[in-house]
């Protein structure tokens, strides 16, 4: 666990070897188990405190686009986000918000998303509800492009925030031509979007690939 304070955890019966789990520092070990039947189950619930976001995608839309014409691989996001941590005990402050930033304490609101791209991305855009998202941040180099984003509001416990983006590459990166045939082969990510340490669950993700007309 991420910290020593655990308040409540579920004991097992002891072992030969003593409490079931032993505890050292912040780790719990459970077990050995011995003559265990195939497909035992036993559960165990552990509380801790965690200080970080837990940011969760109920949809997300994603949209691969492939012009011909342009030589170009257009990719469109739409996200609808929430954090899963927890909620808020009194109102929201925006001063004191912004007099804690200084000193930098830990909390569990998600206030900024970082999305890695492959090199070469190019023309990015994002968008909310509102319209275009002012505070962010867009360098590219040869080895990799880094979108950042901050909402225009900390996503605190239960906070929702929905928004979109999007970016073009180069086509011949990611399609190729079958050499005596006439077929392509296109390689994309299955999921590129925002990358924090937490990590980020999806409930559902609709993935479209738009080809070209006349394409089969």
């Amino acid at each position: 666990m991420p910290t020593t304070d655990i308040p409540d955890y579920t004991t097992l019966a002891s072992t030969n070897e003593g409490d079931n789990p032993t505890k050292q520092g912040n780790t719990f070990t459970y077990g050995p188990f011995d003559s265990v039947p195939a497909g035992a189950v036993e559960l165990v619930s552990i509380r801790y405190e965690y200080t970080h976001p837990l940011p969760h995608c109920t949809l997300l839309e994603r949209d691969i686009e492939i012009s011909h014409w342009g030589g170009n691989l257009a990719v469109e996001e739409r996200y609808w986000l929430i954090n899963r941590a927890a909620k808020l005990k009194n109102q929201f402050s925006r001063v004191q918000w912004q007099m804690s930033q200084y000193a930098n304490p830990p909390t569990s609101a998600l206030w900024g998303l970082r999305v890695p791209l492959k090199s070469g991305s190019a023309n990015p855009y994002y968008t909310d509800d509102i319209g275009n998202v002012s505070t962010s941040h867009w360098r590219t180099n040869t080895r990799e492009s880094i979108l950042e984003l901050r909402p225009r509001y900390p996503l605190f416990g239960s906070w929702k925030y929905s928004f979109k983006i999007g970016w073009d590459s180069d086509l011949k990166t990611f399609l190729k031509y079958l050499k005596g045939s006439q077929h392509y082969t296109l390689t994309n990510p299955l999921l590129e979007g925002p990358k924090i340490n937490e990590g980020i669950t999806y409930d559902r993700v609709d993935i479209r690939v738009i080809l070209p007309e006349g394409a089969k």
